[in-house]
């Protein structure tokens, strides 16, 4: 079986490094030369995904297409469909998510709980979209937005001005209102070509400079919504005809959950499965998308803390730590390869295991002070 993927970073690598096990070949086109996921295959195809030339070259020593991110166009993808082969997710689905104003129009139609929002053509849209849901509220680019790239914080309508100026040269907007939370929470949710799905645990995220620092995850948290979270996730996967893993990002307000975004990808939120659940959602991609039986997706330890390993620095990338890390009990770390650092790069993850919640994320953060990229 020969599985190619759009995109050469650390979510191809993760893919890849789980499910060599199957002995799958990989095929990667990256933008890049010795991409991360380029390193450990043979078979990297260094061009761009939007020219149908270099599309139709890759899709032709491949069996099936899956994506490592989402901001390739749906037209592309269509022509690949055109092709003949198969991609998951597929062009429909990509051309859902890659709009956000598209996606939670979606969401609000499938009685899917979401904040307020609306269509931004004009400063006065914004004015009177702030005028029924008070200030701040939050302007977003409608595509191309990710660890907080594309979204603004509007306090009073003296920002909105410095707002469209920032914002425009990424397309269409969109205004949501802005949602005091308790705290962010998430979840993946896998489904196969023949419909089977798992949903694995709620976690919780917290932010960094709008880029995830933490993913907490516990057999004892949450387990009061996610039943809601489950029938939340079932309901977005089979009313979409989804096929793969999707991270579904919410916020939660006391017991009420409100969707923030999807993402038609392994996610972030989920690196701790690799060590912290009995299958991946990793290696559930790709039985997903190969129509194979789904593992089970429930935590092997009673809390899994993922910790990101953002660069610090602009400049190339030398690690140091390794053993500091290692000789920690249920410690484990992935470092992606990237040859150069920049300041909140994610440059790799590290995952610790423990039966109490406060030494797991005392151990993270002891571990990640002693690492050095």
């Amino acid at each position: 079986m020969k599985i190619g993927i759009i995109g050469g970073g650390q979510l191809a690598r993760m893919i890849m490094e789980e499910c060599y096990k199957f002995g799958f070949e990989f095929y990667i086109l990256s933008k890049e030369k010795n991409s991360p996921a380029g390193q450990i295959t043979n078979n990297e195809l260094t061009g761009d995904w939007n020219d149908e030339e270099c599309l139709k070259k890759f899709s032709e020593a491949c069996d099936i297409i899956t994506l490592e991110n989402e901001f390739i166009d749906h037209s592309k993808i269509e022509f690949l469909e055109r092709q003949g082969k198969p991609v998951y997710p597929d062009s429909r689905i990509i051309k859902l998510i890659q709009d956000k104003l598209y996606q939670k129009e979606t969401l609000k139609k499938l009685n899917i709980p979401v904040s307020d929002f609306c269509k931004v053509d004009s400063t006065e849209e914004i004015i009177e979209f702030a005028r029924k849901n008070n200030y701040p509220v939050m302007l977003k680019s409608r595509t191309m937005g990710y660890d907080g790239k594309g979204n603004f914080e509007i306090r009073t309508e003296k920002d909105i001005d410095e707002a469209c100026k920032v914002l425009s040269g990424r397309g269409e907007l969109m205004c949501e209102r802005f949602v005091r939370f308790d705290k962010e929470i998430a979840t993946q949710a896998v489904r196969s070509r023949s419909g089977e799905i798992k949903i694995y645990p709620v976690v919780e995220t917290i932010q960094k400079d709008h880029i995830c620092k933490y993913v907490i995850a516990s057999q004892k948290q949450y387990k009061e919504i996610q039943e809601k979270v489950n029938n939340i996730a079932e309901k977005i996967l089979t009313e979409t005809n989804y096929t793969g893993v999707m991270g579904i990002e919410m916020f939660l307000t006391g017991n009420e959950i409100l969707v923030n975004e999807l993402a038609p990808r392994v996610h972030n939120s989920g690196h701790y499965t690799i060590e912290g659940s009995q299958t991946s959602q990793f290696e559930n991609h790709v039985r997903a998308i190969l129509d194979m039986p789904l593992g089970e997706t429930s935590l092997k330890a009673d809390n899994a803390v993922m910790i990101n390993i953002l660069g610090e620095r602009d400049g190339i990338a030398q690690t140091n730590g390794f053993n500091e890390v290692l000789k920690n009990k249920n410690s484990y770390i992935h470092i992606y390869g990237k040859q150069e650092t920049r300041k909140g790069r994610k440059m790799g993850h590290i995952t610790v295991l423990s039966e109490d919640p406060d030494q797991a994320m005392s151990l993270a953060n002891q571990n990640r002070e002693n690492f050095f990229i």
